[in-house]
């Protein structure tokens, strides 16, 4: 299992995405040698990320996670998995629908810890709590290292610069998310080794493509398009296992 979630540090041997992914998207990562785990739909949240695996659990690291209940059916399917319940019931409005979806950069956990589920908050005790106002933080949030993100949410930008993290602040116009009216590049991605990010889409669709690889390249980071379409948000490229 992945020990710091979202920083594989060997190739991804195992994902998990949302069962609505493209099979272009899922061959990529097949042919990659990577298992493709699917989620399964959440009745209580809305549609456009009721298959969201980055609102269904959080990744704790190692082989613990922390899952609503309703998330566990696809956690379960893992060999190894720790699980454990947190204390929060997904429902279909926010806030009640962001309780799992903290992000982890490295030893900091971003999100508005208002509304994080507390099973979350116990387990990462030790982590620097980089507080916001944006209930949406791990679809926020693109992990390129242990200390550089990419986010379109400004409040996030500003406060994660106050703890030297370094920010690319970008615009995810271009982010396809069926309902509403655009996604998120962090949904949208995920890296599946020390050095790659996976993205779901061809990166080359997004305005800008270019400020995001030479800010990846300055981390030796370079990206994989998993299809040729418009990038779509997908609720993360969810890593777990390694090697």
């Amino acid at each position: 299992f992945v020990e710091i979630p979202n920083l594989p540090q060997k190739k991804a041997s195992a994902v998990i995405v949302d069962c609505r992914i493209s099979m272009e998207a899922i061959n990529t990562l097949h042919n990659l040698g990577i298992c493709v785990y699917t989620t399964q739909r959440i009745s209580s949240l809305y549609d456009a990320v009721c298959a969201h695996p980055d609102m269904a659990f959080f990744h704790v690291g190692g082989n613990l996670f922390i899952s609503s209940e309703e998330g566990k059916s696809t956690l379960l399917k893992i060999p190894g998995i720790e699980i454990r319940e947190g204390r929060s019931k997904l429902k279909s409005t926010y806030p009640g629908d962001i309780a799992y979806n903290a992000a982890r950069a490295g030893n900091f956990l971003i999100h508005n810890f208002k509304y994080t589920d507390p099973c979350i908050l116990s387990a990462s005790e030790d982590l620097i709590r980089v507080q916001v106002n944006q209930g949406y933080a791990k679809c926020s949030v693109c992990v390129v290292s242990d200390r550089a993100i990419i986010t379109s949410d400004m409040g996030i930008a500003k406060k994660c610069d106050t703890f030297g993290i370094d920010v690319l602040k970008t615009d995810d116009s271009d982010i396809l998310l069926k309902g509403v009216s655009h996604g998120f590049f962090g949904g949208a991605t995920g890296k599946i080794a020390q050095d790659i990010l996976a993205v779901n889409g061809n990166i080359k669709t997004h305005r800008d493509s270019d400020k995001i690889e030479e800010f990846c390249d300055k981390y030796g980071v370079k990206i994989i398009s998993l299809h040729n379409g418009a990038i779509y948000d997908i609720g993360t490229v969810f890593c777990v296992k390694e090697g």
